[in-house]
């Protein structure tokens, strides 16, 4: 569908990217360009990037709200009302009225599509049996050893193993209540099914799996590529949720009850939390490397009553090569016991890398504009308090990521990930620490090199284990 870019294309649009992405012909658009970019509410979840117009299909800032169009469109589908029997199946999707009537934040709300999908720890029981089936309603003991169907929020960290408490490569994130933000990963029925149906919760099987497919590549004088190849549109949701108190606007949230985990970190205490931080990682057949969006609730560094930031410039950002960090510090990793909440100390968070405002023009299709739209049709909905940071994605899909365990992270350039655009992506919830050099596939190429695709559950829970 997208013609493979030149690296000379690729780098000139990673030059205007960190230069404020500015693009003189963007301004040149008209709205005949986005005409087909209608936001619509709609429970089915898009297979494909709308394909762009020939005459941009080149340049990535122009290209970029066809791809800002499925984020949304794909956190709409997800957000809508899940049926209450087969996980992952909307109710009605070609209802808006289904979606704007049952589209609620009481924490006693029937579940949203993302919810109904199995949790990462569901794949790998913790007695080492074989996972429940995708619509079993058997139970599965949770990392609180209660049985599935309480939301358990275990970690404080976007991902890794249970138990680990900070966020992937840095400290934890402590809002200005002085609770830890906490997080889950979810992935859908395709990931969940072949998964389930190859063994790859088994360590052998994977190592096995992985050594089989190089040895062939090998033998066919194919430079090894990936060992374990995830279907296309396997899905996975990253979800980052803070204990909301008395002092919240509890409507301004999409709100859930969930069991916390103590500081002790074996005991759990059942608490209200509000959804701060999504992420969406989906593999196309266009793009192999996946497609990453990310939203935020609007209140999260902004507005009257901030969750990370206390409306002040005080603290100062920390500042690296001079260029504010979006953090005043980062606390210090922590293990079990977690330290008390009265000795905590809020994270003075801003945005570093600004939502991007490109292209501009007329035709109003920058990621703000987007979100404005959006957010206008989905009034009335809590999902109206939400908002997409960026899309990442690769503008050459066609150079596959190599096989190697022993990849060295200083060593990474961008063609080994597809060469993603834009260069940065990081939300504010998830990469606190690394807003300025954060890039989502360049973080997911590490599981790549491990030879298990773009997603690091099955190197976390699998091939990082003895």
């Amino acid at each position: 569908m997208y013609k493979v870019l030149s690296i000379v294309l690729a780098a000139m649009a990673l030059t205007a990217c960190e230069n404020n992405e500015s693009n003189e012909s963007a301004s040149n658009q008209d709205t005949t360009t986005y005409a087909n970019l209608i936001p619509v509410l709609s429970g089915e979840i898009p297979l494909e990037v709308p394909s762009p117009p020939a005459d941009i299909i080149d340049d990535p800032v122009l290209t970029r709200p066809f791809f800002d169009t499925f984020s949304w469109q794909s956190f709409i589908a997800l957000s809508w009302p899940a049926d209450p029997v087969n996980r992952g199946v909307p109710i009605e999707p070609n209802s808006p009225d289904t979606f704007r009537q049952t589209n609620t934040n009481a924490s006693d709300s029937a579940p949203v599509v993302w919810e109904t999908y199995r949790e990462g720890f569901e794949l790998f029981p913790r007695d080492n049996s074989v996972p429940p089936e995708w619509n079993s309603t058997d139970p599965v003991q949770t990392p609180a050893g209660e049985v599935s169907g309480d939301r358990v929020l275990a970690m404080v960290t976007k991902g890794g193993v249970v138990g680990q408490q900070n966020e992937a490569f840095s400290g934890p994130l402590i809002d200005q209540n002085k609770n830890y933000v906490r997080y889950e990963v979810r992935i859908n029925q395709i990931e969940y099914d072949q998964v389930r149906n190859n063994r790859w919760y088994d360590k052998a099987t994977v190592d096995s799996a992985i050594a089989d497919t190089v040895a062939a590549q090998i033998n066919a004088g194919i430079s090894p590529q990936q060992g374990i190849e995830f279907d296309t549109n396997a899905l996975e949701i990253k979800v980052a949720w803070r204990i909301l108190t008395d002092q919240d606007d509890h409507d301004r949230y999409y709100v859930r009850k969930a069991l916390i985990s103590d500081e002790d970190g074996y005991n759990y205490t059942t608490a209200t939390v509000g959804m701060v931080g999504l992420h969406i990682m989906q593999k196309t057949a266009t793009f192999p490397q996946w497609i990453w969006s990310t939203f935020e609730q609007v209140d999260n560094v902004s507005g009257p009553h901030p969750s990370f930031n206390n409306g002040t410039d005080e603290p100062p950002s920390l500042i690296d090569n001079g260029q504010p960090t979006g953090y005043n510090y980062e606390p210090a990793g922590i293990e079990t016991p977690f330290p008390v909440r009265e000795s905590r100390e809020p994270v003075q968070v801003t945005r570093a890398v600004p939502i991007p405002t490109t292209p501009s023009g007329p035709a109003g299709y920058s990621t703000q504009e987007l979100n404005k739209k959006y957010r206008a049709l989905l009034k009335g909905t809590v999902w109206e308090n939400y908002r997409l940071v960026v899309t990442q994605w690769p503008l050459d899909p066609s150079l596959r990521s190599p096989y190697d365990p022993d990849f060295n992270p200083g060593n990474y350039e961008n063609t080994l990930a597809g060469e993603p655009f834009p260069q940065r992506a990081a939300n504010v919830t998830m990469e606190t620490y690394y807003q300025t050099e954060s890039s989502c596939m360049e973080c997911h190429y590490h599981a790549a090199a491990y030879g298990v695709d773009y997603s690091w559950i099955l190197y976390d829970r699998v091939i990082n284990t003895q």
